[in-house]
């Protein structure tokens, strides 16, 4: 029976004897021939109609196949030859015809590297496979472009091919390439801007990106974060707050900015300035939220400092031009009350009015006194001193003022603490501290006076907001008292402020502590705690020119860093965040839990691999101690080094810590804290 694809007449002397072979030269051109070898009679009588037609559409296809775009290769199974190509192949390749039907698909890429091409090819199965590969295919000239190949296992007169159809992509690759490094750009930026960039979905708000910094803020990693609703990532009420604006957001259908949002984050709570906007699609309905949180927690505490601080200088410029004017009158009343206690006639009774009005002014004049030196107008006459001798010098007289049922301990730094001092002065701020301490302990109790040297650092002076970089004497006065709470402390140093009973205090004792230490230049620290206690930290300026700074600035040296890891337990934030960068500034593999039921897990999951455990000794819920025991019930050999605002005799009278336990004091010291690290891993 006569194929109807093939176009030889029946009983055609020029076939070929392998009817099943492709044809090695244009079928066109071979269909002409045979034309041109028919007599005229016999091709209009018989042929020349049906022929005719066939050379149409054969001349159709062949123009179709040639101007295509796509290389169309024919390609012989098991050998890979070329058999029959487009004019597009000669084009894009650079070859001849006669010179591409002598190579293979495997002369004109690297297909023999790709096992499922060549399982496709090489294959003896008799089946129809179809595979898209992306592949470089070689030029003429050496040069190569890339090409998307289909390869489509066929059949032609019970023969197997592969129909390659090769387009290049080149220029798609290179789009495409171009486009994905804008995207790895513009995803850097994101990612690098101080502030947390997110998406959420219009329909379910539920996160579907987020950038780095945002990831860094919340403590979460994408994966945590994508996908999760609010109620999913924070507490009940910040979650049903968030959830409230993005749907306000949303249904505005513009800009909408919350000028303040606390958020919990895994290193604690965060301030944030946030703006949020629909994203709209071509119907200009809502489709995505963006939003853009900028962490505003510092600037807060900065401002809130500012505020204090001026409010501070506001009150001290009014104390000392209220106690200036007093002091006039003072001056009157005094002046002419001597002239009458020194008048003869004076009878007795007189006299003793006279005595109680010049009483009640001298109380006065004691009263505009400390309002000059809150306000710092009064003069001081400064000599360098070593400030344990004046702890040694007061120590008598404050065992004396604090009675006895209060212990009193000082512990004296082993080198001199040269400091530039008026130091009846800073006698007298030992002496009013310490009679605050006795107050606050009604039942007795232990008060420890305590000397060290400090270098504080840029990093200490933006976190605490006070302060100058440089070496620093320092007198820690801690008591075992009734503490004090954060609005109370935030309150200590404002003139008449106190808590005592009416009739007990004027409130100007704290008041004159602060004055006399800002006008040396220092300043003060408190740390308290209800129930727990108080420690005052005052620091003064070390005067480095005096021979005997040598010796206590040798103590200041920069310590060994390490390697090793050590677990930091600290529930705040900043604070947590502060030893970070300290520990792996020097070396050290940092692992961070925000209290003490974490540090637990951690050390469960990390085990030996923890070097130093640096515990915070007050936390809420698990205190550090019971934190520690459970512990050391995972490794009885576990060191662990407490960080705590109180000495070392308070922490141990409220038996907050076992003896022999490493204590170092806060705020934090960078060179004491890795000096003190180093100290204890390498022992």
């Amino acid at each position: 029976m006569k194929n109807p694809s093939d176009p030889r007449p029946p009983g055609d002397p020029d076939a070929p004897h392998d009817a099943g072979a492709p044809p090695t030269q244009d079928p066109l051109e071979a269909l002409q021939r045979k034309l041109a070898g028919l007599g005229e009679t016999s091709m209009r009588k018989t042929y020349y109609p049906e022929l005719q037609q066939r050379l149409e559409e054969l001349e159709r296809l062949k123009a179709f196949l040639d101007h295509s775009n796509d290389a169309i290769l024919l390609v012989e199974v098991l050998t890979g030859r070329i058999v029959d190509l487009n004019e597009s192949a000669c084009r894009q390749l650079g070859w001849s015809r006669a010179e591409l039907l002598e190579k293979s698909l495997f002369d004109l890429s690297d297909l023999q590297d790709n096992p499922a091409a060549v399982s496709l090819i090489r294959s003896d199965e008799d089946a129809d496979v179809r595979d898209v590969i992306v592949t470089e295919l070689y030029r003429k000239d050496g040069e190569a472009f890339w090409a998307e190949l289909m390869l489509n296992r066929m059949h032609f007169r019970d023969s197997a091919y592969v129909l390659a159809v090769a387009r290049d992509i080149t220029q798609r690759r290179a789009v495409e390439e171009a486009l994905r490094q804008s995207e790895e750009f513009l995803k850097n930026i994101v990612d690098h801007i101080p502030a947390m960039i997110f998406a959420k979905d219009a329909r379910q708000l539920r996160f579907i990106t987020i950038n780095k910094y945002g990831e860094d803020l919340l403590g979460f990693t994408r994966s945590e974060i994508l996908g999760k609703s609010n109620a999913e990532l924070f507490p009940t009420g910040q979650a049903a707050f968030f959830s409230q604006k993005d749907r306000e957001t949303l249904e505005r259908g513009e800009l909408v900015e919350i000028p303040e949002e606390v958020v919990s984050t895994r290193n604690g709570d965060r301030v944030l300035r946030t703006k949020k906007i629909p994203l709209l699609d071509e119907q200009g309905k809502a489709r995505y939220l963006l939003g853009i949180a900028e962490d505003i927690t510092e600037r807060k505490q900065l401002e809130e400092k500012l505020v204090q601080s001026q409010k501070m200088e506001a009150i001290g410029q009014l104390a000392g031009g209220v106690a200036h004017d007093f002091n006039n009158i003072l001056m009157v009343i005094l002046g002419y009350g001597s002239m009458l206690r020194n008048d003869a006639s004076l009878s007795a009774q007189h006299r003793e009015q006279v005595d109680r009005i010049m009483d009640a002014a001298d109380k006065a004049a004691q009263l505009t006194s400390g309002l000059l030196t809150f306000s710092r107008k009064q003069v001081i006459k400064t000599q360098t001193a070593d400030l344990n001798d004046v702890i040694r010098r007061v120590e008598k007289f404050l065992s004396r003022i604090i009675g006895e049922d209060v212990q009193l301990r000082a512990v004296l730094a082993g080198h001199p603490l040269p400091v530039d001092i008026d130091a009846n002065q800073i006698e007298q701020v030992l002496v009013n501290l310490s009679t605050n301490a006795r107050d606050a302990m009604p039942q007795g109790g232990l008060l420890t006076v305590q000397t060290s040297l400090q270098r504080i650092d840029a990093g200490f002076v933006q976190a605490n907001g006070i302060g100058e970089p440089g070496p620093y004497a320092v007198i820690s006065i801690s008591d075992t008292g009734v503490g004090m709470d954060d609005a109370t402390r935030k309150r200590i140093f404002e003139p008449f402020f106190t808590t005592k009973e009416v009739g007990k205090g004027t409130g100007l004792g704290m008041s004159i502590v602060y004055g006399i230490i800002k006008q040396h230049s220092g300043f003060v620290n408190v740390y308290s705690e209800p129930g727990i206690g108080t420690t005052f930290r005052i620091y003064l300026p070390l005067s480095v020119t005096s021979p005997l700074a040598e010796a206590a600035l040798r103590d200041l040296e920069q310590p060994k860093g390490g390697s090793e890891t050590i677990m930091v337990v600290e529930d705040e934030a900043e604070l947590r965040v502060l030893l970070e960068q300290i520990l792996s500034g020097a070396g050290y593999r940092a692992i961070m839990a925000e209290n003490g039921a974490a540090a637990i897990q951690q050390y469960q999951k990390f085990g030996r691999e923890i070097s130093l455990v640096l515990m915070d000794m007050i936390m809420p819920g698990m205190s550090g101690k019971d934190a520690c025991n459970a512990i050391r019930e995972i490794d009885p050999n576990a060191r662990v080094l407490y960080t705590s605002g109180y000495t070392m005799d308070i922490i141990k009278s409220r038996d907050l810590l076992e003896e022999g336990t490493e204590l170092l004091m806060k705020p934090v010291r960078p060179l004491e804290l890795l000096k003190k690290v180093r100290e204890m891993l390498d022992s």
